[in-house]
């Protein structure tokens, strides 16, 4: 893991645990290097990073602020599952493996993921339900050139944690895009919807701190049984 994901991590955990509250003042960007024994470019960096995640605020000339909406955040740029409208707590789903098998790249994933002609992918075809509803149905490509081995019981658990335990990264940066679409004839029997009621899509491509590409995933769900939240920062020119 890169050295300012590391900070972030522990000054996002600070803000979690309440160790740093609503409207605290963080530390000076000089303080923030002599603790981590970091240059000011990779706090500059932390800091833009917090910012992005929705849990600090800059204001120029001031500082950088913890926001009032920190603690909450928990969730930014990331699916929520919904009952009845409200979220449902981390873990709460069921989690069932639909299909886990070794394939060729298709074209899409092979372009996404930067991979050769002859390049294969573990994928994933999984869904996630609350109280026997279903709730999202992810489609999941890791190339096998990267994780040369992926075992079926992740699949059923969390994907990321198990890479993360046997291979010791993480993704670092995601590029996503989200759009309406017509379910298939499958997703329309494990959401129990007619075949013409949209579904929103989430396409995510995740990369490592070294750029390289590692995971490729579309996540579809219903309007009503799931949510996309997001953090904008926006610089408008004085």
């Amino acid at each position: 893991m890169a050295k300012y994901n590391k900070i972030v991590k522990d000054i996002e955990a600070s803000i979690r645990n309440g160790e740093l509250m609503a409207y605290d003042q963080l530390p000076t960007v000089v303080d923030l290097t002599r603790r981590y024994g970091v240059s000011r470019s990779t706090i500059e960096q932390v800091l833009s990073e917090l910012e992005r995640m929705g849990l600090v605020s800059r204001k120029r000339g001031a500082g950088v602020f913890v926001k009032d909406v920190a603690r909450e955040a928990t969730r930014v740029n990331d699916i929520s599952l919904l009952q009845d409208g409200k979220l449902l707590p981390e873990g709460a789903e069921t989690v069932e493996v639909h299909e886990f098998t070794v394939v060729l790249a298709p074209d899409e994933v092979r372009e996404a993921l930067s991979l050769h002609d002859s390049s294969f992918c573990y994928y994933i075809c999984r869904s996630k339900s609350y109280q026997q509803k279903a709730l999202v149905i992810e489609y999941v490509y890791y190339p096998v050139e990267v994780f040369h081995d992926v075992r079926i019981e992740a699949a059923g658990g969390s994907l990321r944690t198990f890479l993360k335990e046997r291979y010791g990264v993480e993704p670092d940066t995601f590029h996503k895009r989200l759009r309406t679409i017509l379910p298939v004839e499958e997703e329309a029997e494990i959401f129990e919807v007619e075949m013409g009621v949209p579904l929103l899509e989430l396409e995510q491509i995740a990369f490592l701190d070294d750029g390289r590409p590692c995971e490729y995933a579309l996540a579809r769900f219903l309007g009503d049984r799931a949510e996309y939240h997001t953090v904008d920062n926006v610089s408008l020119p004085l």
